[in-house]
């Protein structure tokens, strides 16, 4: 077979076996296993099994960069390779954010290693990237910060390579430098440091535990900046030896544990009291300790410290304020334990209404996808007018080529409800109107419409769940401020605090709007914080007033809805 007959050989379009089947990927990229000729199912699908053509089923294995902690913090390559690749292996370090890139099919496969303990051993990593691959899989190995920094990526990719088995390395941000920086310490800097060295801080054997194998004279004698990885179990052990052979005890430390991450702690120190001053501000691994006159610098310039946010609602409310709220100097949690439920019932015969009606972004979302899945033609919709609740939900639309007919000036169920209703009776006449929006939705809609005699059918596309395991995680937490997004995640909330145990906590509760605040005092005398409008926009500047009373500043922050 030639290169030109195999799977993606000369199309953009890549493999219409792959294609057929749901899966998408770049030219090449299903390992060349099927041919041009092909056209999938039962009758077109064969197996290559026979003399050369066997080696065209072996797949071929990334070892991927994973960055240093912010999910954001990792290259376009990995992200690609991540799309495309059917088994992921991936460690303890990197980001679980990633594992979104995935398809719905790939294979997770946790191999992560801890110091003490370990999910899988070195031999049984190599032997696994081996075993997938030969399988005719495209395997990447997700690893923390760069493969080859002290990541035993060079060990991987010999045994991969040795199995005769295409194996590529794709760099990745090391916590060496990253984390430094994102506690404004720079690795190097004119006048202070001119040189920069790397070492590692565990044992010698498999577990990082043993004695220490390092130089502790040469370093000591270093002056320029020390940087030193996993090395917080061994901290005492490590500055007892460095000032043991001659280094000044004054010289400027730094530790920062969960580095570029939501958990950022960072602590400055002396070289003598680094230790005591590290088990006194509760610092565990993985944390990156410097060592040298850098580690005294602070270039950072964020308006807003030490204020947390926690936020809950769905995966896309969370990340949309998230990235908002990081940007501007606050630490926002991520508390996103609701989930979409989609009810994947076939949607209704729209020839009926007169009004398509969406209350949120997912709902929209979730309705395309299912239009889509049933392969239904928007111009269908030519006739149909359509009403939002507020911009964010237009802007879901809009991105599919739909514009919104109406949408009220207050972003809520009762001024959407009012205002959509004067619109029927007095332009179109009290035509039906379908609902499409969340199991749980709000009462006010329906009541509304029926109160004005127009005909009105609610739609249920998707359910409002609870991941219990993920709420038994993070409700615990107490940061000072906790959004929330819906009536439905404040209900969750609370019950996930009486379920373990806890009483109230001292957090600030920030409401999108009344509904959720009403919702609030179903449990806890505290008042709430009421965005002026249902908005991620207004929730922002809410919090941001409040954040001026109390700390005398005000750093508005414009997010999303």
């Amino acid at each position: 077979m030639s290169g030109d007959d195999a799977c993606g050989g000369q199309t953009a379009s890549g493999c219409d076996v792959c294609r057929k089947q749901g899966k998408t990927h770049l030219p090449g990229k299903c390992g060349g296993r099927h041919t041009a000729g092909e056209t999938g199912g039962k009758d077109g699908e064969r197996n290559i099994l026979r003399g050369d053509e066997k080696k065209l089923r072996e797949g071929k294995v990334y070892l991927a960069g994973g960055g240093c902690g912010d999910a954001e913090l990792v290259t376009l390559k990995t992200i690609k390779v991540l799309q495309q690749c059917e088994t992921v292996v991936y460690d303890y370090l990197v980001s679980e954010e990633l594992l979104q890139w995935t398809r719905p099919d790939c294979e997770k496969i946790y191999v992560g290693k801890r110091y003490g303990s370990h999910a899988m051993k070195q031999p049984e990593i190599n032997a696994l990237l081996v075993q997938k691959a030969r399988e005719g899989k495209m395997v990447v190995r997700l690893k923390g910060g760069d493969p080859y920094v002290f990541g035993r990526g060079a060990e991987e990719f010999l045994a991969v390579r040795d199995a005769g088995i295409l194996c590529e390395e794709i760099p990745g941000i090391t916590s060496a430098i990253a984390v430094p920086a994102a506690a404004g310490i720079p690795v190097t800097h004119r006048g202070l440091s001119d040189k920069v060295t790397v070492v590692t801080g565990t044992g010698a054997d498999e577990g990082g535990q043993g004695a220490l194998h390092l130089d502790f004279k040469a370093l000591a004698q270093l002056d320029g900046t020390l940087v030193i990885l996993m090395g917080m179990h061994h901290l005492p052990e490590i500055v007892t030896e460095l000032l043991a052979a001659g280094k000044d005890r004054n010289t400027p430390c730094a530790i920062v544990m969960e580095g570029t991450t939501k958990g950022q702690k960072t602590v400055r120190a002396p070289l003598f009291e680094l230790p005591a001053r590290a088990a006194k501000q509760g610092l565990t691994s993985p944390a990156v300790i410097v060592v040298g006159a850098v580690a005294g610098m602070e270039l950072v310039s964020r308006p807003i410290t030490g204020i947390t946010v926690g936020v809950t609602g769905t995966r896309h409310f969370v990340d949309r304020i998230s990235s908002e709220l990081q940007d501007r100097g606050l630490s926002p949690w991520d508390m996103s334990f609701m989930e979409i439920r989609p009810t994947k019932e076939p949607l209704p015969d729209l020839a009926d209404y007169g009004w398509l009606v969406f209350t949120s972004p997912n709902g929209v979302r979730v309705f395309l996808d299912q239009w889509k899945q049933e392969r239904r033609d928007l111009r269908s919709l030519y006739d149909k007018k359509i009403a939002v609740i507020g911009p964010g939900t237009a802007a879901v639309l809009q991105e599919a080529g739909i514009y919104a007919d109406y949408m009220p000036r207050v972003y809520d169920a009762a001024h959407l409800a009012q205002g959509l209703s004067d619109i029927i009776l007095k332009e179109t006449g009290p035509c039906p109107a379908i609902l499409l929006r969340a199991k749980q939705g709000s009462d006010i809609l329906p009541l509304t419409f029926r109160e004005k005699k127009i005909p009105c059918v609610e739609y249920p596309l998707y359910e409002l769940g609870v991941q219990e395991e993920k709420r038994d995680a993070v409700i615990a937490k107490e940061p000072d401020y906790i959004v929330f997004g819906s009536a439905m995640g404040v209900r969750a909330y609370f019950e996930g605090l009486q379920k373990k145990g806890i009483g109230n906590t001292k957090s600030r509760y920030v409401c999108i709007g009344e509904c959720c605040a009403k919702e609030v005092s179903q449990y806890t005398d505290t008042q709430p914080l009421i965005a002026e409008e249902s908005s991620v926009s207004a929730v922002a500047e809410c919090l941001c007033r409040e954040i001026e009373k109390r700390r005398g500043k005000l750093q508005c922050i414009d997010s999303e809805d």
